[in-house]
């Protein structure tokens, strides 16, 4: 391996690397938020109040609902400070995978329930508790849903045309021709 190759190949693992602790510093934060007792994990509780200050934040009006401008205003600002790495998913549709009653708002019910149904998710020992791994498993999970949901999205829309070629195989598949085979 040549000098140029060894370096290039250790700039490019520590910018992974850094890349990596940036995209878990706001997971990170979220968690010693939640924390309060500082016992390094989650309990239902703690991660009740931690969502409902979440919610609190992102109520600018104080009507008790969430819209996706608010949702949007406060990612915005959070983004400003670098704290939303890793959310590229749009404010309405962390909306609607809430919203009960279809009204485009999330009210203090509805994002409670969601973030109810969140925690029984990510506590994937069943103990109560959500320990630091578990959170960061979780919200990678559901972010890699939602790129997936969005990339699907993309597709039916015509955004993303693969026809034409088997993805991985290198090979090519001629269109159809009309005549059913």
């Amino acid at each position: 391996m040549t000098r140029k190759t060894l370096c290039t190949l250790i700039a490019a693992m520590l910018a992974t690397a850094a890349f990596g602790a940036a995209a878990n510093k706001s997971g990170d934060d979220k968690f010693k938020m939640m924390d309060t007792n500082s016992d390094g994990q989650v309990s239902s509780a703690e991660h009740a109040a931690g969502v409902t200050k979440m919610f609190g934040e992102m109520d600018a009006n104080k009507d008790g609902f969430v819209t996706a401008a608010e949702m949007d205003a406060r990612h915005a600002m959070k983004a400003d400070k670098g704290d939303m790495r890793g959310h590229d998913m749009k404010s309405s549709d962390k909306i609607a995978k809430m919203d009960k009653d279809g009204d485009g708002k999330l009210s203090a019910a509805e994002h409670d329930a969601g973030a109810a149904d969140m925690f029984k998710m990510a506590d994937s020992d069943g103990n109560g508790m959500l320990s630091q791994s578990e959170m960061s498993s979780a919200h990678g999970k559901m972010m890699s849903k939602d790129k997936a949901s969005k990339d699907k999205d993309k597709d039916a829309a015509g955004m993303t045309d693969h026809s034409g070629h088997d993805a991985g195989s290198g090979t090519t598949t001629p269109p159809p021709d009309g005549n059913d085979g």
